[in-house]
């Protein structure tokens, strides 16, 4: 491991960063001047061994009520490690990428960083590749079915500081696991850190994992994430991501459909607001017959916020009997914040049903006029819209906790405060009944503009 992390340093410094095309929104140049240079690379787990109060409270008030596993980091340090014995017994392997790498050294060099996604798919992944500590190694064994999730919480708690974590899944042959990974922060100062995280998922034959990620970094962090899931024959993925922190964030997210039958789905949900930068890349790949993938990513800006979406179906030459559609959707609250969408086919087989589309525009303010007149003020009437234009999505997340999360940060985006974790969001669309509410609240009745893709189908 040694000589790779020494010749991953050596990629990083070979490769030029990449700074993305002509009349984009430059986060990606943003992300070059980046002074990597004055960040420690590796800062051990404060409170010698025992969780910080902040971990504790956040594991109180965790995504997941009842779990069958649990793994926290603490910057460069893994902390906890808890596995049921009925998961143990039947062979689950929950543990730090570290112990795995001396426990299991087979298992972990056969997958880490060498198809899923490999060390030179980027500069960024280089430079994790040569840094990586920590980590989360989890092992699903054949026909295993974990019904209960399993949570990781990793959390950035130095100020000019790198995280960088790594998450390996190997499923097994007909297994089941359901896995939710928190991202957090705990740190003063404006000192800006990195928080620099991989995800390799491996879905055998029939195996199913989902995999939820929440992500609330504080905006004196940064965040470059890569997450892939390679299928075999009839496997499938599930991704449910909701980013909501961060001052700049590169975010690619993909499924890779390599065995027949296999199927990928993304869930997105994202809010901006001050001046966050975010960058979003989507790929379904699709290598293999009758394979099936669905992405919907749905997100609101406001103040001088920029968000860049770009996603890619991929259908390879022998990918025959295809089936795959993508669709981004974004509402602008302010007059000063940006998004710019640009879903894109790569079709190399013909019998195919691929579909992409993307909408970016402001609240109609025909449904402003319509809330309005009924003594609703246009603030409140605002945050109703939203609220329909994210209860779609929402209503696709299969972890409960998870939803009440999102509504409640987003009532606090937009109101300041919230009254519960439910009820202010429930009760306003129980009120008024509000016709045409979803992803089409955006204005797309004016003529196309650059920033409006309509729906289109190869």
């Amino acid at each position: 491991m040694l000589q790779k992390r020494l010749q991953a340093w050596d990629r990083y410094e070979q490769t030029p960063f990449p700074l993305g095309r002509r009349g984009d929104l430059g986060t990606l140049r943003i992300f070059s001047n980046f002074k990597f240079q004055q960040l420690t690379p590796y800062v051990p787990a404060s409170g010698d061994g025992k969780l910080s109060a902040a971990i504790t409270q956040s594991l109180q008030e965790a995504l997941v009520d009842q779990r069958s596993g649990l793994i926290v980091q603490d910057n460069a340090t893994v902390v906890r490690t808890e596995l049921s014995e009925e998961l143990k017994r039947k062979g689950v392997i929950l543990t730090d990428l570290d112990s795995a790498l001396r426990e299991y050294p087979e298992l972990v060099q056969q997958y880490f960083m060498t198809t899923c996604i490999p060390v030179e798919t980027s500069k960024y992944t280089a430079l994790h590749a040569a840094f990586w500590s920590g980590g989360v190694f989890l092992y699903i064994p054949k026909g295993v079915d974990i019904e209960d999730p399993i949570l990781a919480q990793i959390w950035l708690g130095a100020p000019a500081s790198a995280l960088f974590a790594h998450t390996l899944i190997i499923a097994e042959d007909l297994s089941n696991v359901r896995y939710v990974e928190e991202h957090n922060s705990a740190f003063e100062g404006d000192q800006p850190s990195l928080f620099s995280s991989v995800v390799e998922v491996y879905v055998k034959n029939a195996a199913h994992v989902e995999f939820s990620n929440m992500q609330d970094l504080d905006q004196n962090v940064w965040t470059i994430t890569n997450k892939n899931a390679v299928h075999e024959k009839d496997g499938s993925t599930t991704w449910v991501l909701a980013d909501l922190g961060s001052h700049a964030m590169l975010s690619n997210i993909g499924v890779g459909l390599l065995g027949n039958g296999s199927a990928g789905e993304l869930v997105g949900v994202f809010f901006t607001d001050h001046d966050q930068r975010y960058s979003i890349n989507t790929l379904s790949d699709h290598a293999a017959t009758a394979t099936n993938a669905e992405t919907l990513v749905k997100g609101v800006l406001t103040d001088e916020s920029r968000v860049e979406f770009d996603g890619m179906i991929r259908v390879r030459p022998k990918a025959q009997q295809t089936a795959s559609f993508l669709s981004d959707h974004t509402l602008l609250l302010s007059d000063h914040c940006r998004a710019e969408s640009m879903p894109g086919l790569e079709i190399g087989a013909n019998e195919v049903s691929a579909s992409h589309g993307a909408t970016t525009g402001k609240i109609d303010e025909e449904q402003l006029f319509y809330l309005m007149v009924r003594g609703i003020a246009r603030e409140e009437a605002e945050r109703i819209i939203v609220q329909g234009f994210f209860e779609p999505v929402l209503q696709r997340i299969p972890l409960e906790n998870l939803r009440l999360r999102l509504r409640r940060s987003i009532v606090r985006r937009m109101s300041g405060a919230y009254e519960s974790a439910t009820d202010t969001w429930i009760d306003a669309q129980e009120r008024w009944e509000v016709e045409g509410v979803d992803e089409y609240a955006v204005s797309l009745n004016a003529p196309a503009t650059e920033e409006e893709i309509q729906l289109a189908e190869y």
